[in-house]
């Protein structure tokens, strides 16, 4: 191919005669090249770490380590293998790929060569791994495909990187931190290897050096794989392939990221993909030039005529296509949105479980540990069930009445000044300086991946802009007023997941 370099654009004029659009069709072309939804790695990490709880028995993770139940040396390459399983599966199956399908092999092995693992549990984490092994290898397989449908659509033309964009600082912050974890790491190994009592015993250690080898890797391993994704592109004035595309920072379904859509694609509706970036956030549709060759792991730089930008995590890919957004149409009745009646039975499930759980415990007569652990971890899960129990919205012809966690705003249509997606949640912004927020009800976005339908928080966030933007869509009659029972439901729900609280501690 016969490259072409051009001018690099100038902030007032992004987009430089001869740069190709990304169509509508070669983009199409370049998603049904994502990942197959059976590698999505959730399923992976789900099957290992169960795998690898039945093959190390969790509970008896002294005895894994040989520490306080079984006194013996120190077993450095034990140590050395949970602490890889930690990294593989908390970050290199997310994000590194290619890492984690050569690595995989050694978890295999380490627990075969554990001798008191059951042939069962070592069988287990073999087709456990085994599943993660050939998901990376497909999505490694993907990559490369995706990287020729992207270059075949750019082009010839290729461009040197703007002068305005700064990607020296991309992966420094993982690797900062990562060094310095794993220099603790290896002093935890040290004082535990001499039997040293500073601050703790030396099977603490033991276990301080499992956890800080794990992280350590994990964010030494992602900060070298970003220097490294941008590192072709730092190589200015070497240059780089382009498309002409559109963008949006923020204003989509996760207000944190850009969407990235097709140069044709003016209504914004159906995002090739998306993307962090250091763009700033205004949820207005650009122009824009995107530098590099988008496909799953990739890093990108992109410049609008406000200024450019660069990725801050590598461009995920899409395992499925993402549930197309309400079509609103002119209706008399107001319109509610709350949790679907899958999460509020689930919710409703764990709350009907809970006394059960405190019966129990008491009849077995549970360490007292457990029974802390598992207060902690109600006293947790409080704030968030009351919540996705207790949210909802509802549109009528006056505007909005938000009901979040314990409050409920009234949010008339002249005094709405916007919604976002937020981190787990979505915030209502009105009058001058008001804000309903609503959070932890969106889920996480690998999650989003696998569900059939839009979430709820999602369509309610969807939904308020389509109203705010169109009058005419509004509901012409008002809400009834919300009962009793519904102002209270909130409260309530705290009150219960209060008792169960002081009940364990009771039981401990």
């Amino acid at each position: 191919m016969i490259e072409s370099p051009v001018p690099p654009p100038r902030p007032q004029d992004p987009i430089p005669r001869g740069v190709a659009a990304w169509n509508s069709t070669e983009a199409g072309r370049w998603l049904k090249a994502r990942p197959a939804a059976w590698s999505h790695p959730l399923p992976a990490v789900l099957a290992l770490t169960c795998a690898l709880v039945a093959a190390t028995g969790f509970p008896r993770m002294d005895t894994y380590l040989c520490g306080r139940l079984d006194p013996c040396e120190p077993r450095w390459w034990v140590t050395a293998h949970l602490a890889l399983v930690g990294a593989v599966i908390f970050g290199w199956l997310w994000r590194l790929p290619h890492l984690a399908a050569a690595v995989l092999p050694l978890v295999v092995l380490g627990i075969a060569l554990q001798p008191r693992t059951t042939a069962a549990a070592s069988t287990a984490v073999a087709l456990a791994a085994g599943y993660a092994f050939v998901g990376c290898l497909h999505r490694c397989r993907v990559a490369p495909r995706q990287r020729t449908l992207a270059l075949d659509a750019a082009g010839p033309v290729r461009l040197p990187l703007p002068e305005d964009v700064d990607t020296t600082g991309r992966g420094g912050s993982n690797l900062g931190c990562g060094i310095p974890v794993l220099g603790f790491a290896v002093l935890a190994l040290v004082l535990s290897a001499v039997g040293s009592g500073w601050l703790m015993s030396a099977d603490d250690w033991r276990f301080a050096a499992v956890f800080a080898l794990a992280v350590g890797l994990h964010w030494g391993g992602s900060g070298l794989a970003a220097w490294h994704g941008l590192a072709a592109l730092r190589r200015s004035p070497v240059p780089v392939p382009v498309l002409r595309v559109l963008l949006r920072a923020g204003g989509g379904s996760d207000d944190r990221r850009t969407d990235v859509f097709a140069g044709d694609d003016t209504t914004g509706k159906s995002p090739v993909f998306s993307c962090r970036t250091t763009l700033p956030r205004d949820g207005t549709l650009h122009e824009a030039v995107l530098y590099g060759v988008p496909h799953g792991g990739g890093e990108l730089v992109l410049q609008t005529a406000e200024g450019s930008g660069h990725t801050t995590k590598p461009v995920r890919p899409q395992y499925r296509a993402e549930p197309a957004a309400e079509t609103w149409r002119t209706g008399a009745g107001p319109v509610r949105w709350r949790a679907g009646t899958g999460v509020r039975s689930i919710v409703l499930g764990y709350l009907a479980v809970l006394p059960l759980v405190v019966i129990g415990l008491q009849f077995h007569e549970a360490e007292s540990r457990h029974v802390y652990a598992l207060a902690c971890l109600v006293a947790a899960l409080a704030l968030p069930v009351v919540t996705l129990l207790n949210w909802q919205v509802v549109a009528d012809c006056d505007g909005l009445r938000v009901r979040g966690t314990f409050t409920v705003h009234q949010v008339p249509w002249d005094r709405f000044r916007g919604v976002s997606a937020e981190d787990r949640g979505f915030r209502v912004r009105y009058a001058t300086d008001r804000v309903a927020d609503i959070y932890g009800v969106l889920p996480a976005r690998w999650l989003a991946e696998l569900l059939p339908r839009r979430p709820r928080a999602r369509a309610a966030v969807d939904g308020i802009r389509a109203l705010a933007a169109d009058p005419a869509l509004r509901p012409t009659e008002p809400a009834r007023a919300p009962g009793r029972f519904a102002r209270a439901a909130g409260p309530l729900c705290a009150l219960y997941c209060s008792a169960m609280i002081l009940a364990l501690l009771l039981a401990a």
